[in-house]
């Protein structure tokens, strides 16, 4: 077993481990008020520009609506993934409703809280220079009430997937991520259960450019029993560094929700999801890395 990371600034789980987690909500941060990772601190192999660009601690009351984070790469740089994750312990009431490229300048996460206390959480974004090809590209389907649907965006070859994120135009608790991760090395998939009862829009985005050096997708598996908690992680290879990540419930039922998915600085990825239903299932994590 690898020993668990220490770090104040959120939870972090134990890497190439299984264990879980819930996810929670927030208000708006201001990009002013992002921290960095300098590159050197960050990592010694990595795209040129690296750099990881956190929202800082952001709290989320407990509400009807979800609320959201920015984190803005500098000035210079584009994003080439990002992610969410909450502070303090696991908590089922906690949920993700979007994770996205906000452009190409940076990264947005709305996150639901349907507890009785107010939680904190961050939004990260992963910025580099510009590649060759770089482009997002995005698809969206529509979400009907009491309905999961889903959507995959795919990069035109030859380029491949450098990360990709999930958007629900709804704006309350109920509509929540149930996976969102690198199907392959050029698609990006994600799936949404909206339980509101109005209609909204689902969108997937793939960021896209020319391989860097290192390119690699690595991934794992785990088991999340019926009314259980999971966070898990993983490494990216040595010599390379996060640039995006992702989990999927292999049956993609709607009780099993998307609760984190963030990086571990540049050495891997970490996610975290709770399962609301009697039955086990399958979780895969994934993390896409780079030199």
């Amino acid at each position: 077993m690898v020993a668990e990371k220490t770090s104040a600034r959120r939870w972090l789980p134990r890497i190439a481990t299984a264990a879980v987690l819930s996810a929670a909500a927030a208000a708006v941060a201001s990009p002013a008020a992002a921290a960095r990772h300098s590159p050197a601190a960050v990592s010694a192999h990595h795209p040129p520009g690296y750099e990881i660009i956190t929202s800082g601690p952001i709290g989320a009351l407990p509400s009807a609506f979800n609320s959201g984070a920015f984190a803005t790469c500098p000035a210079g740089t584009v994003v080439w993934g990002g992610g969410v994750a909450f502070f303090g312990s696991p908590d089922a009431n906690l949920t993700v409703n979007t994770s996205n490229p906000n452009g190409s300048g940076g990264w947005a996460a709305r996150v639901n809280n349907t507890g009785t206390t107010t939680a904190q959480f961050e939004v990260d974004a992963i910025c580099a220079n510009k590649p060759k090809g770089y482009k997002i590209v995005s698809q969206m389907v529509d979400n009907p009430p009491d309905t999961q649907s889903h959507a995959t965006a795919t990069c035109p070859s030859p380029k491949v997937l450098l990360g990709g994120g999930a958007l629900s135009t709804a704006d309350q608790v109920a509509a929540n991520l149930t996976s969102a991760w690198p199907q392959s090395s050029a698609k990006f998939t994600g799936y949404l259960y909206n339980g509101t009862t109005s209609d909204a829009n689902f969108i997937v985005y793939a960021i896209c450019g020319h391989k860097p050096a290192g390119y690699k997708i690595a991934s794992n598996s785990g088991s999340i029993g019926p009314d259980a908690t999971l966070e898990d992680g993983l490494l990216c290879p040595a010599g390379t560094s996060a640039l995006d990540g992702g989990a999927q419930a292999l049956d993609h039922p709607p009780a099993v929700q998307l609760s984190g998915s963030i990086d571990q600085g540049p050495s891997g990825w970490s996610i975290a999801l709770n399962n609301t239903g009697q039955s086990a299932d399958q979780e895969d994590g994934y993390v896409i890395c780079a030199a």
